[in-house]
């Protein structure tokens, strides 16, 4: 039997477990691709995988609000409720569950990298 892989938001470089409200205020709110660890304070960034999630309910989430949505037979009101709602599952629920990261070389010629290695 093989080793079986953790599922979560795990730091690549020190083995952190993200907790919810890491993964929320530390990758969600902030906009760009990168984070830090908040134990190792390391640059980590989340994983292709997790990127091409994000980008298929960020898809589905428009195609949702700009087909199904408006010819819902309901008030304009309960439109509006609905849209929030799905855009609220996405940001606090789909991604911040879905988060993995991964260490990315980039194969950039450094001072840095070299001294690593």
């Amino acid at each position: 039997m093989g080793k079986k892989k953790e599922a979560g938001a795990i730091c690549p470089y020190c083995g952190h477990k993200w907790t919810y409200k890491e993964k929320l205020l530390g990758y969600m709110i902030k906009p760009r691709s990168r984070t830090r660890c908040p134990k190792c304070k390391t640059y980590i960034e989340p994983s292709t995988k997790s990127i091409t999630y994000e980008y298929i309910a960020l898809v589905l989430l428009i195609i949702g609000i700009i087909f199904v949505v408006p010819n819902l037979p309901v008030l304009n009101s309960t439109r509006v409720y609905i849209v929030l709602i799905l855009f609220g599952i996405y940001m606090f629920l789909f991604v911040p569950l879905s988060l993995r990261f991964e260490i990315i070389n980039y194969n950039i010629k450094d001072k840095d990298h070299e001294e690593r290695n």
